[in-house]
């Protein structure tokens, strides 16, 4: 019998993670990786990321390898619904057998909701949102398994989507950031090049570098963690504060560009391994569906105030972030070493450039705003794993804060 007298989540389960290649040069690779897993027509999800030369690049290693290709490249940040129908209507029309994303978590997001949509029967992926109500492993056993392949080449350094099952998008007609969690959808594999993720711009490295932290941060204090998980998420945070500032201000710096890729990775596999997300990536979601404002700069502008709310509720886990971003708390209370990682945070937020708060002027969040976003927040996943019990008044009272 399992006891859940004992614990809140009595089981912790690992999800599927695909095969992983970091290195530089590893985009080299890509047409001989669509070999391996059986894609002869591949379709290219991107933004586009016009002015680097990156998907004309891996066009043309996917050309000379003899794979077909079809490039669908008008996603958004916070994918919206309507762009993945249209290039999961591309990939039925042209007759595509596999994906292959080119970008950070926008496009890898997209190429597993068109997998999805492709074993279910062209459903459109809001029919896939999971929530706390109705109970999601329940809903799961009606969900058809994708059988179609999909490879996933970075350009960020951030959300650990090139690894991991979760498709996060924008409802446009809900106003609401969702995710499905269907292990089928997980890559089959993650090309994690540095040679690529330096081209990034300096803003674009902060931001998506700031939201690797906070998948550390986030899953090591969550209620639903694993030792699995907890054991990457403190060398995430060593990685990103080691390495994200020298990255940020010099993306030729080789070190610091390569260990940022690793953080990255790893703290999308760490969540994969049984870790959830909580009140940061919660809120952040509905106020990026709201303003479409970046996710990772969302997470770094709302995280102080955010985690101020949970450090009473585990304070020793706190304690063991600052330690792992290289703190002497020797001598310190459980409080006292705390209170340290909030110091390490603000600096690093001050250091990449970023504001906290103030969500009215920096992105147009308004009070009006709140009262949907508490309903949103009501029955989303993140609200099980936060480490603090958070009833609707106390989110109401944290984003009025914030504005």
């Amino acid at each position: 019998m399992i006891n859940k007298q004992i614990a809140q989540f009595p089981i912790i389960y690992t999800n599927p993670v695909g095969r992983i290649a970091v290195g530089w040069g590893a985009h080299e690779t890509v047409a001989d990786e669509c070999k391996n897993i059986g894609i002869k027509k591949a379709l290219i999800v991107t933004t586009g990321l016009h002015g680097n030369g990156v998907v004309d690049t891996i066009k043309g290693i996917l050309t000379a390898g003899g794979v077909s290709v079809e490039v669908y490249d008008k996603i958004t940040s916070n994918p919206k619904d309507f762009q993945i129908m249209e290039a999961y209507k591309m990939f039925q029309e042209t007759g595509r057998d596999g994906v292959i994303s080119i970008g950070g978590g926008s496009s890898h997001d997209t190429g597993k909701a068109i997998r999805i949509m492709e074993a279910n029967n062209s459903r459109p992926i809001g029919d896939f949102a999971a929530f706390i109500d109705p109970p999601w492993m329940l809903e799961l056993k009606n969900i058809k398994a994708t059988r179609v392949p999909q490879i996933t080449v970075n350009t960020t350094a951030g959300t650990g989507a090139e690894s991991t099952m979760f498709c996060t998008f924008t409802n446009t007609k809900a106003r609401a950031k969702q995710s499905a969690l269907i292990p089928s959808a997980t890559a089959q594999m993650a090309i994690v090049d540095p040679l690529i993720i330096r081209l990034m711009p300096k803003h674009i490295a902060a931001q998506t570098g700031f939201d690797c932290f906070s998948h550390g941060f986030e899953a090591y204090v969550s209620r639903l963690s694993s030792q699995h998980g907890n054991a990457m998420e403190l060398r995430v945070l060593r990685l990103v504060s080691q390495n994200l500032r020298e990255f940020v201000y010099n993306r030729m710096n080789h070190k610091a560009c390569e260990m940022m890729c690793w953080a990255a990775n790893m703290g999308g596999v760490a969540i994969s391994f049984g870790s959830g997300a909580g009140i940061v990536h919660g809120l952040g979601h509905q106020i990026s569906a709201l303003t479409d404002c970046h996710h990772g700069l969302i997470n770094s502008v709302i995280t102080l105030t955010l985690e101020r709310y949970n450090e009473p509720a585990c304070p020793e886990k706190f304690a063991d972030m600052a330690q792992a971003m290289g703190v002497d708390t020797r001598g310190m209370t459980a409080l006292q070493a705390a209170d340290k990682w909030f110091d390490e945070v603000e600096r690093l937020i001050k250091d990449l450039g970023i504001e906290s708060n103030n969500l009215t002027r920096q992105f147009g969040f308004q009070k009006k705003d709140i009262e949907h976003i508490v309903k949103i927040y009501a029955n989303d996943f993140t609200h099980e794993g936060n480490p603090r019990d958070l009833n609707l008044d106390d989110c109401r009272r944290l984003l009025e804060s914030m504005l």
